[in-house]
């Protein structure tokens, strides 16, 4: 089975088991009040196809979906799997960033730069370094020992704000005072996935990590991998140059 299957077979499936226990006491408590097996069971059957439904809603982008907590509904009910060792692990984190990156494809091109925010890790920054780039990223001296030089560059380049922060709470506290419109977001699948759910209805896009020596330590981003998220969901003068010159 291909990736993009296994991610929607996943997403489906969370929902489906979330629902699974109501759809079961919906049965028990219509036969306790007397109706009839057939009826019963389409009753649970509907509240099934209705989570479904739902499903289907959120992946093509429909606004009354309920956006986020469908997400979150999902991935909860995938967690107890993956404590049950039935899943492997980050998969219910990897289901999430997949299926927001999916749904946000539909608003590519209807974002302005100045509005948006790049969101980076700490651990992007080279443990050797003496500068608190959380404090300000404009302090880097951009040696080229980590990525944030580059990112730096693509911030520049398209006039974005850009942010490096220490965790959830920090990211949060940048984000109120920031109120983006967008939000283009480099993490571990973990905090990536979590920082989706909870900044919801804000969108993210949502780009992953690399551990090239495990993980929140000197980790990696391609700076031509945020940059292309960035060409692909922006719109406006300051993203028409920043295509140009990369």
């Amino acid at each position: 089975m291909k990736a993009p299957e296994r991610v929607l077979l996943l997403f489906h499936l969370g929902l489906a088991l979330f629902f699974l226990l109501p759809a079961v006491l919906l049965l028990l408590l219509l036969r306790t009040l007397g109706a009839g097996p057939a009826t019963a069971v389409l009753a649970g059957v509907s509240l099934l196809l209705i989570s479904q439904l739902t499903a289907f809603l959120y992946r093509i982008g429909h606004r009354g979906s309920s956006g986020g907590r469908i997400l979150r509904l999902s991935y909860l009910t995938l967690k107890l799997l993956q404590a049950a060792r039935m899943l492997p692990e980050y998969a219910p984190e990897k289901m999430v960033i997949a299926m927001n990156n999916r749904r946000i494809l539909g608003k590519a091109g209807g974002f302005r730069p100045e509005r948006t925010l790049i969101l980076l890790p700490h651990c992007l920054q080279d443990h050797t370094c003496p500068i608190r780039l959380t404090f300000d990223p404009d302090a880097c001296r951009r040696c080229g020992r980590c990525p944030v030089a580059g990112l730096l560059e693509v911030r520049d380049r398209y006039g974005t704000e850009l942010a490096i922060v220490s965790g959830g709470t920090a990211a949060r506290k940048v984000v109120r005072e920031t109120r983006p419109d967008l939000i283009v977001a480099v993490a571990c699948p973990v905090d990536l996935s979590l920082g989706i759910l909870d900044v919801s209805p804000i969108p993210v896009v949502g780009v992953l990590n690399q551990w090239i020596n495990g993980p929140c330590f000197d980790t990696w981003v391609d700076p031509a991998e945020l940059e292309a998220a960035l060409a692909l969901f922006l719109s406006g003068p300051a993203a028409d140059s920043g295509a140009k010159s990369s």
